[in-house]
């Protein structure tokens, strides 16, 4: 697969996942942690910060060549670490982390809503492979040799 087709198939659909997930957490850590905070209109921009970031971090997953399943495995985990460290660092370089029991819940939430990107991603692939199946097999039945 080509850069351009990875980014737009990839990146900018685990992009606009990443929000939606990322707006259910934050919503549900906040009723958590700071049920009584009120935020402007500048809270707004958070999820798509946060998408952003995580949609970048995807990047490491590219490649020009079929990879072997070990190396698929090891990218995921490269993807996960590297997208545990930098929200986290994010966070705590803005002053947002409160205390450990918050870390480790934003910790948590980032495994989910990356599962939630990666489940999303799996059957979207597997929709356009059944669509290409299903082409190919209309294709192979018309172009069948009369006997």
């Amino acid at each position: 697969m080509d850069f351009r087709t990875f980014f737009v198939r990839k990146v900018v659909l685990s992009f606009c996942v990443s929000v939606t997930g990322i707006i259910l957490g934050m919503a549900v850590l906040g009723l958590l942690f700071q049920p009584q905070a009120r935020f402007g209109y500048e809270a707004f921009f958070s999820p798509l910060i946060f998408a952003f970031i995580g949609s970048l971090s995807l990047i490491v997953k590219y490649s020009s060549h079929e990879l072997t399943l070990r190396e698929a495995l090891a990218r995921n985990v490269l993807h996960f670490i590297l997208l545990e460290a930098t929200i986290l660092s994010f966070l705590y370089v803005s002053g947002l982390l409160e205390s450990v029991s918050m870390t480790v819940s934003l910790a948590l939430m980032i495994l989910l809503i990356n599962l939630f990107v990666h489940l999303v991603l799996w059957i979207h692939d597997q929709k356009t492979a059944s669509e290409i199946n299903a082409a190919l097999k209309i294709l192979q039945e018309n172009h069948q040799p009369i006997e």
